[in-house]
C-alpha cells in the first residue's frame, strides 16, 4: 500500500472538507474549548510552580518591614488585589450584563449625559455644615475649585490679629493671600490715641482695595476713630456693635461721646443691627443728660437693637422714632445699680409700635416705681430672654406674656437652683406654661397644673 498518492482532485482524504460545513463547525467548537483548556492548565502549572515563591517572597518583605511601614502594607496588598483580581472580575460582570440587555425585550436603557454633576447648592449645604471643624474645610478647599469660594469664607469667617497690625497688612498685601475676598468681619480694638490707628486705616484700606465684602463690625475700647475709617471704606455695613469704655472725668465729655457713637451709627444707611454698650467709669450710676440729638436719625432698615447701658434720654431719641420703627429683636441688659432708674413705661413706648414685627426679645427684669412691664400687646414673639434680679417683679410680666406663637422662654439668674425653684413654687402660682430658668438656662420649671420639674 503506497504512502503517498497523488491528488487527482478528490478531497474526500481531507481532515476537514470544505464542502462540508458541519465539518468546519464542528472543528471550531471543538478547538475553542480545548484550547482554553490548555491555557487554564498552563496558568495552573505556573500559578502552582510560583505560588510557593511568592509567598516565601511576601514573608521575607512582611518581616523586614518597620513598624511604621507594616501599619500602610495592607493598604498595598489590598490595592493589588483589588487591580488583578477584583477589578478584572467587575469588567467581564459589566460586559455580560451589557450584552445580555441587548437581547431582552423589555429592557430599558438609561442614557445619562457625561456632563451631568452633583448639583452645586447641595456642596455649599454640606460644606457648611462642617463649621467650624477647620480641618475639614481645609481638606475640602482642596479637593475641588468649585468648593473653594465656600470653605475659604467659612475658614476667614473670624480672623483675629490682636495687636499686630503690620503683620496683618503684610499678609493682606502678599499675591498669594486668600483672606480678602471672604472676610466679612472686622473688630478693631484701640485703647490708645493715634498710635495704632494709621495701622489700622492700611488694613481697612487694603482690605476695600481686594473688594472684601465686610458686612459686620466691632469696635472696642476708648477710641470711636476707627468708625470714621469704616465709614470711609466700608459705608454698606449690616452690622455695627460698639463696646466703649468711657473715663467718666466729666459729664459733657461723656455725653458728648455718647452723641458721637449715635452719630456714627446714623452714618450707616444699610444697617440692619446696632449693638451699643456704653460703660462710664467712676460714678457710673448717674444718668448722662444728652441733648442735641433731633439731627441724628436711626437707620431706617433696622431691624434689631442691643442695648447694654440705661439712658433715658437715649430711649427717648428711639421713642421719637416710633413711625419708622419695625424692629423684629430688641435687647436690653442693664446691670443692677440701675434699678432705680429704670421706667417700665419708657420701655413700653418703644417695643409697642413693633408689636406685629416683635419675634426676639431680651429684657432685664426690675421691680419699678411706676409698675411691671406689660407685655401683652406683642403677640408675635417667639423667643423670650429675661434677666432677673427680683424673682417676685418677673410674676407679672410674664403672666402678661400673650402670643401664640412662643417656643421658648427662659429666666436667666445667679440665685442658685434650689433657691430659684423655691422662689417659682411660691410666687409663680398662676403661671400655666413651663419655662428654662437657672444660671445658664439648663433647668426647665413646668408649674404643678402641667407636671413636675425636671431637667432638660
Amino acid at each position: 500500500m503506497p504512502i503517498f498518492s497523488r491528488d487527482n482532485g478528490d478531497d474526500n482524504g481531507e481532515l476537514c472538507g470544505v464542502k462540508k460545513a458541519g465539518d468546519i463547525i464542528a472543528c471550531v467548537f471543538w478547538l475553542i474549548p480545548m484550547s482554553m483548556v490548555g491555557i487554564l492548565i498552563g496558568y495552573g502549572i505556573l500559578f502552582g510552580c510560583f505560588f510557593p515563591l511568592c509567598a516565601e517572597l511576601y514573608n521575607k518583605t512582611v518581616a523586614s518591614y518597620t513598624a511604621y511601614h507594616q501599619e500602610y502594607l495592607p493598604t498595598f496588598i489590598e490595592f493589588y488585589a483589588y487591580a488583578g483580581i477584583l477589578h478584572p472580575l467587575r469588567r467581564i460582570r459589566v460586559c455580560w450584563r451589557s450584552l445580555i440587555s441587548k437581547f431582552r425585550k423589555n429592557a430599558t436603557t438609561l442614557n445619562v449625559p457625561r456632563e451631568c454633576t452633583f448639583p452645586q447648592e447641595l456642596f455649599e449645604i454640606i460644606i457648611n455644615f462642617c463649621y467650624p471643624h477647620r480641618q475639614t474645610l481645609l481638606t475640602c478647599s482642596l479637593v475641588c475649585k468649585a468648593w473653594v469660594p465656600t470653605s475659604r469664607r467659612l475658614l476667614w469667617i473670624h480672623v483675629h490679629s490682636g495687636d499686630r497690625v503690620r503683620q496683618l497688612v503684610k499678609l493682606l498685601n502678599s499675591p498669594d493671600s486668600a483672606i480678602s475676598p471672604y472676610a466679612q468681619k472686622v473688630s478693631l480694638s484701640m485703647y490708645t490715641k493715634q498710635d495704632r490707628l494709621m495701622r489700622y486705616r492700611h488694613a481697612l484700606r487694603t482690605l476695600a482695595n481686594a473688594d472684601s465684602r465686610i458686612i459686620r463690625a466691632k469696635i472696642t475700647g476708648q477710641s470711636l476713630e476707627p468708625a470714621r475709617a469704616l465709614r470711609r471704606y466700608f459705608p454698606h455695613l449690616r452690622r455695627l456693635s460698639f463696646s466703649y469704655e468711657d473715663k467718666g472725668d466729666i459729664e459733657e465729655t461723656s455725653a458728648a461721646n455718647f452723641r458721637r457713637i449715635l452719630l456714627y451709627s446714623s452714618l450707616f444707611c444699610d444697617l440692619q443691627h446696632l449693638s451699643i454698650q456704653f460703660n462710664r467709669q467712676g460714678n457710673s450710676t448717674e444718668d448722662i443728660p444728652l441733648s442735641s440729638l433731633e439731627e441724628i436719625t436711626l437707620p431706617a432698615g433696622l431691624r434689631s437693637l442691643s442695648i447694654k447701658t440705661w439712658n433715658k434720654d437715649f430711649l427717648c431719641w428711639i421713642k421719637r422714632h416710633r413711625a419708622t420703627l419695625r424692629l423684629t429683636t430688641f435687647k436690653l441688659k442693664v446691670d443692677s445699680h440701675w434699678q432705680s432708674a429704670l421706667d417700665s413705661h419708657l420701655i413700653s413706648a418703644i417695643l409697642r409700635p413693633c408689636r406685629t414685627s416683635l419675634q426676639f426679645v431680651t429684657l432685664t427684669i426690675f421691680e419699678c416705681k411706676n409698675g411691671f412691664l406689660n407685655l401683652d400687646y406683642l403677640t408675635e414673639l417667639r423667643v423670650v430672654v429675661f434677666y432677673v434680679y427680683h424673682i417676685p417683679s418677673s410674676k407679672a410680666t410674664l403672666s402678661s406674656l400673650n402670643s401664640s406663637h412662643i417656643e421658648n422662654i427662659t429666666i436667666l439668674t445667679r440665685d442658685g437652683e434650689n433657691m430659684t425653684r423655691d422662689y417659682f413654687d411660691q410666687f409663680m402660682t398662676g403661671i400655666s406654661f413651663s419655662f428654662s430658668y437657672g444660671k445658664s438656662g439648663l433647668r426647665r420649671y413646668v408649674p404643678s397644673i402641667v407636671g413636675s420639674s425636671h431637667d432638660i
